[in-house]
């Protein structure tokens, strides 16, 4: 195939877009505008290493305009390059270099996300079911979930607030447990504290 014309990309400006006169069009980095000329032919082999080499450094960008918004988990950032329609491949192998470089580190990140939530009055058992939508590991998700402190004097303490000083009636009590759980708490961790408050929770569920 031979070049017909080379032009600035409209929006992109560090893009060539080529254009053949076989009517391909080809998308390569600025940078590699030194080595082609109108006139050139260009086999198929370059034309596509041309095209993937752009592809890599644009997907590096959308990544780190990303990144600069917000901090994401390595499978958030590969979820969010594949929205923006990049191929399952190119945004993974992406999310794996950013990890490399450290800008991407799920540790770091699943423990700043729990203490978060945590600070928030969220229970175990919610914290752990948002690590995993956000695309943490089972594995590194119990690992911070275990390095969290007990949850017994935040329970008590949204019970009492709940309670405003009342002495409740089972209905009443039964709306203190459900909030609770909604929280994420275990109702083993939920009937303890309850207990402390010389509420009987033995037939509550």
């Amino acid at each position: 195939m031979i070049i017909e014309s080379i032009k600035l990309g409209k929006r992109d400006k560090e893009k060539l877009v080529i254009r053949t006169q076989c009517g391909k069009y080809i998308s390569a980095r600025i940078d590699d505008a030194y080595m082609l000329k109108v006139g050139q032919e260009l086999d198929e082999e370059k034309a596509e290493a041309l095209c993937r080499a752009y592809e890599a450094e644009s997907v590096k960008k959308s990544a780190a305009r990303s990144l600069a918004h917000h901090t994401m988990s390595k499978s958030d950032l590969s979820k969010k390059l594949r929205e923006r329609g990049y191929s399952d491949e190119v945004a993974e192998e992406t999310a794996e270099w950013f990890e490399e470089k450290g800008l991407v580190d799920d540790a770091a990140y699943a423990r700043s996300c729990a203490s978060h939530y945590k600070a928030r009055g969220w229970g175990e058992l919610r914290i752990r079911e948002e690590l995993r939508r956000r695309g943490i590991s089972k594995e590194l998700t119990e690992e911070v979930i275990s390095e969290l402190s007990p949850s017994h004097d935040e329970i008590r303490a949204l019970a009492e607030k709940k309670l405003r000083g009342e002495i409740p009636d089972e209905a009443k009590k039964q709306k203190v447990i459900a909030f609770l759980m909604r929280r994420g708490f275990k109702f083993d961790e939920i009937r303890a504290a309850m207990s402390e408050l010389r509420l009987d929770t033995e037939d509550s569920v």
